[in-house]
């Protein structure tokens, strides 16, 4: 069977950029180093092709490696991007652009992309909304995001990661609260490897107190999020 290797661009350009391996002669092999800093581990040069220990670099590069036997898949992400793709309330992800992330739930770990491709607000909201919510009550709006997702490995096959009423949230300019979506009361709809998530979330903040910031997170994980910007 063959095995995918789930490498995002970002890890390809900054192993490119700044990875720095040096192979020193021993008497029993080859040590190594990287960014000029001796790591455990060796290397072989068989046929004039240099291998070396894929694990032992990336965690000397502070990155995370995790083998999914189950699913055939090996992920590598950056760590000094976090789990959530690096993307934080003073650098959040754009409108239109992708971003990947890795997540931990209910014993699972999954890695995915996830991007913003359109926003609707007012009565552009309204007509998104005519069949699925009522009007907004006075003194507050409906902000709408249409969100494309996708799983791109789990760590055990055909797992299922639901999109619930707090996968994203709303971040209140004034309080810094954060408002779950409205949009998934009486169905909650799941992403999984090959069924990706593209489709409406929405929600009901008060008017005025729009601060363009949504989240993505974990319920197990509330201290990390990956930040969009609402454009």
């Amino acid at each position: 069977m063959n095995k995918k290797l789930v490498i995002s661009s970002f890890l390809i350009m900054f192993s490119v950029g700044c990875l720095s391996i040096t192979v020193y002669a021993a008497t029993t092999g080859f040590s190594l180093r990287v960014n000029g800093t001796a790591i455990k581990g060796e290397a072989k040069v068989i046929d004039g092709v240099t291998y070396v220990p894929l694990r032992t670099v990336i965690e000397g590069m502070d990155g995370s490696y995790h083998v999914m036997p189950e699913s055939n898949t090996i992920s590598i992400l950056r760590r000094d991007i976090s789990m959530y793709g690096g993307y934080t309330e003073s650098n959040p992800l754009h409108s239109g652009s992708k971003a990947y992330f890795e997540m931990n739930e209910n014993f699972n770990k999954f890695i995915g992309s996830v991007s913003i491709e359109e926003t609707s607000t007012g009565k552009d909201a309204l007509k998104v909304l005519q069949e699925k919510k009522e009007l907004a009550p006075s003194g507050y709006s409906y902000v709408l995001i249409k969100v494309n997702l996708h799983i791109l490995a789990s760590e055990k096959p055909g797992a299922l990661l639901s999109i619930n009423n707090s996968r994203f949230e709303y971040i209140d300019s004034v309080t810094l609260k954060r408002i779950p979506s409205v949009m998934f009361l009486k169905y909650s709809p799941s992403v999984s490897e090959g069924k990706p998530f593209n489709g409406w979330v929405g929600f009901l903040i008060p008017e005025g107190h729009q601060s363009g910031m949504i989240v993505l997170s974990s319920p197990d994980d509330r201290q990390n999020a990956l930040w969009m910007k609402v454009e």
